[in-house]
């Protein structure tokens, strides 16, 4: 556990040119320039986080490279952290839940270092986390699925200690600093709030969460979230910022998966779909969350869903034996697929999806592999095989463009690079099973 000091540090935002991203192209943050700049400060070093350079360890008296400072948490150091004493970008961030212990692993996407770990529930690991959501802002929430020892519930986490709350008003900041330092339920101040969904009975099943890209992404404040019940139905919409819950309906089909697409519609994939040999029907449902007006669709597989730039919804999925990448044009009502044949004896369950709106789909393949789909006509580029052990279960982008697969089977999160397919695991906690927009990337690329 970490005591975080308040307000008694800086960080210095550079406005520097020409920053190159992972293609060498140039941005508006110079990683070179960043480092030397902060280091003439009197900062240990800096990094590029997205266009602005971030100074990181103690600073020696005030200069600041033509900076504007802003304040920020730190500890005893002096360092400007992310979380357990380790410096990581800003955004920078993966969440996976794990659901064998009711906890959450924060990791830093840049090096796969775990720098907090968080109970989800006061119900353990009765709780049951599932599928996580990150905002524009870098907070996020997860979502507790828990069909037997009491409701299902949302619980939001603050990402940066500046914005973690001061409960006991000690002026310092109780937190996790890493896998080893779980604080007891309702003791880490960066766990913000947690709503139990009500439906009268011990479970509803809450799976399908989405936050609706509408909060401030300088401050976190504003947003809702979006959550979809797949053993009832329900709907419920959350204020992002107290967790109040602003409205409840009933959807035509019990949601599994959920993500938001760039027109403020709220999307979810059936808990069931109809499996017959190698075809499959699978619901979808669109709900505006402007009017609640629902539209219903159907495609031939689902488990995963997520959305692209365009605004055409892609899922993944088993057809039986087999399975499938689907996309769907809202527009028109066509689905273009590819399928992955299967045998009784070797069947093939794609689950998770991502889209990393440079070209390609990621799919997440139980039997360990991670497949590589062509965005513009869905074929097949590349499978990246046998990246970790049985149970591969989601993937997601970060913002420097890796995809990200949760192992499952390997109680591990896996860094894939897409250019060299080369591959690292950093150990989670048990039982992870996340495939959900856990970074954060899916949802800014779409919104903004």
């Amino acid at each position: 556990m970490t005591d975080w000091r308040i307000g008694v540090g800086l960080v210095l935002s550079l406005a520097l040119g020409g920053c190159p991203d992972s293609n060498g192209s140039s941005g508006n943050c110079q990683a070179d320039r960043c480092a030397t700049e902060c280091r003439a400060a009197g900062y240990t070093g800096g990094a590029c986080a997205g266009d602005t350079c971030r100074c990181s360890g103690a600073a020696d008296a005030g200069g600041d490279a033509d900076a504007d400072d802003s304040a920020t948490a730190r500890d005893d150091s002096g360092a400007d952290e992310g979380g357990g004493g380790h410096y990581c970008a800003e955004a920078s961030y993966i969440w996976i839940a794990n659901t064998a212990e009711g906890t959450l692993s924060k990791l830093c996407t840049l090096d796969g270092i775990e720098v907090g770990r968080y109970a989800t529930s006061p119900l353990g690991a009765g709780g049951d986390p599932s599928r996580t959501s990150v905002n524009l802002h870098g907070e996020m929430v997860v979502t507790n699925r828990d069909t037997e020892g009491g409701p299902s519930s949302v619980t939001k986490f603050a990402a940066e200690p500046e914005f973690c709350v001061d409960r006991d008003g000690d002026t310092r900041i109780r937190t996790s600093r890493g896998g080893d330092d779980v604080l007891p339920w309702g003791e880490d101040e960066c766990m913000l709030w947690n709503t139990p969904l009500h439906d009268g009975a011990s479970g509803i099943g809450a799976r399908a969460t989405a936050w609706d890209g509408r909060e401030d992404p300088a401050t976190g404040r504003g947003g809702t979230v979006w959550i979809g019940a797949g053993t009832t139905k329900q709907v419920f919409q959350l204020d992002g910022d107290t967790g109040d819950i602003l409205w409840e309906g009933t959807a035509s089909i019990g949601g599994y998966g959920g993500v938001m697409d760039g027109r403020g519609n709220f999307w979810m994939v059936a808990m069931v779909c109809t499996t017959s040999g190698m075809m499959a029907n699978c619901p979808l449902v669109r709900i505006n969350t402007e009017t609640k007006e629902q539209t219903p669709f159907t495609v031939p597989c689902g488990y995963g869903i997520t959305a692209d730039a365009q605004g055409r919804i892609w899922t993944s999925g088993s057809t039986g034996f087999g399975s499938c990448v689907n996309r769907l044009d809202p527009a028109t009502g066509e689905n273009v697929t590819y399928r992955h044949a299967g045998t009784a004896t070797a069947p093939v369950f794609f689950r998770g999806i991502a889209v990393d709106n440079r070209g390609s789909v990621w799919v997440a393949n139980t039997s360990g592999d991670v497949l590589r789909i062509n965005e513009a006509d869905v074929t097949l580029v590349h499978i990246v095989e046998d990246i970790a052990p049985d149970a591969v279960v989601g993937v997601a982008i970060d913002f420097q463009y890796n995809v990200w697969a949760v192992s499952q089977g390997g109680n591990a999160a896996v860094k894939i690079d897409p250019t060299t397919y080369s591959v690292e695991r950093f150990p989670v906690g048990r039982g992870p099973y996340t495939y959900s927009d856990m970074t954060g990337y899916q949802l800014r690329t779409v919104i903004i």
